[in-house]
């Protein structure tokens, strides 16, 4: 019972084009998306499952996530990617004024539609990660107390 990260992997990378990824190595593929996964995990606070619960020799969780949670995973790497890659790029914040910035080619109109492409993609994850918060509360409301003592005493594993 265990989620690999390749699976995770295999989530986020139809979602993006990057032209480097099919003349790189799988190892270094991995790599790459590796960078974006810590941020990923910390970005997914509400997780009912314990994220830091992994072997990173293995490349797995050491338990079973659902669709939901790779898909929140996913969505966070790629929000990951798309800063790293579009958006703190030295090209695109690098100051240089002139009648063209101002055209539909200008860097600053590609950082500000790349700025909007990505609040775009955070409010849909948002929004997928308040309704997987939900889901996951009403199924413990029978037992809501229990659990939230539960939690606070730092008993998180994978189970719920």
């Amino acid at each position: 019972m265990a989620t690999s990260y390749e699976k995770i992997y295999g989530n986020l990378l139809p979602k993006f084009r990057d032209y480097d990824i099919p003349i790189m190595t799988e190892d270094e593929v991995k790599e790459l998306l590796h960078d974006f996964f810590i941020p990923a995990i910390s970005s997914f606070h509400v997780c009912v499952k314990d994220l830091s619960d992994r072997d990173d020799v293995l490349e797995q969780f050491n338990c079973d996530l659902d669709d939901t949670e790779i898909e929140i995973i996913s969505n966070y790497m790629l929000l990951e990617f798309l800063s790293s890659k579009y958006i703190r790029t030295p090209s695109l914040l690098k100051v240089s004024l002139s009648s063209s910035d101002f055209n539909s080619y200008s860097p600053a109109n590609m950082l500000d539609k790349l700025l909007d492409m990505k609040t775009k993609y955070i409010s849909e994850n948002e929004t997928l990660l308040s309704r997987y918060a939900w889901m996951t509360a009403k199924d413990d409301a029978p037992s809501l107390l229990g659990n939230s003592l539960h939690l606070r005493k730092g008993n998180v594993g994978c189970g719920r």
